[in-house]
């Protein structure tokens, strides 16, 4: 795959890959893609989105999301992306960093599955690194 890319749906995403999210004050957190489909098997626009626990001064990078946690995972659409840092940037394998999605399909009793709008994400991001 090659990377910067600017989804159009889901088909192309993975688990792993990762944004950047601008913020207002000219800083950068980053938005994770946990987990594809969301809103069941044949599903072409959703996905789990994750804001991770970073920011800086540049577009984030794959060392820089190196060991960092995920604040927050919701059902979201791929214009959590498209709409908001715009190009998909990389890709870092969950795994490595022991990052674990939330399951989409979860409907047990007691499972809360949240979902988000594509600004959501955002809202989240300036809230925790806006300043």
């Amino acid at each position: 795959m090659s990377y910067p890319f600017a989804p159009r749906s889901n088909h192309n995403l993975r688990p792993g890959q990762f944004w950047a999210i601008p913020l207002r004050n000219g800083r950068f957190a980053a938005g994770r893609v946990m987990a594809v489909p969301a809103f069941g098997p044949k599903d072409r626009v959703g996905l789990v989105v994750g804001l991770m626990d970073w920011s800086g001064d540049r577009e984030p990078t794959d060392a820089d999301l190196a060991g960092r946690g995920v604040l927050a995972q919701a059902n979201s659409r791929f214009e959590a992306i498209s709409k908001t840092g715009g190009q998909v940037l990389g890709h870092r394998p969950l795994d490595v960093d022991g990052l674990v999605p939330i399951d989409p399909m979860d409907f047990s009793v007691g499972s809360v599955q949240s979902v988000w709008g594509w600004q959501t994400i955002v809202n989240r991001a300036e809230g925790s690194f806006g300043g």
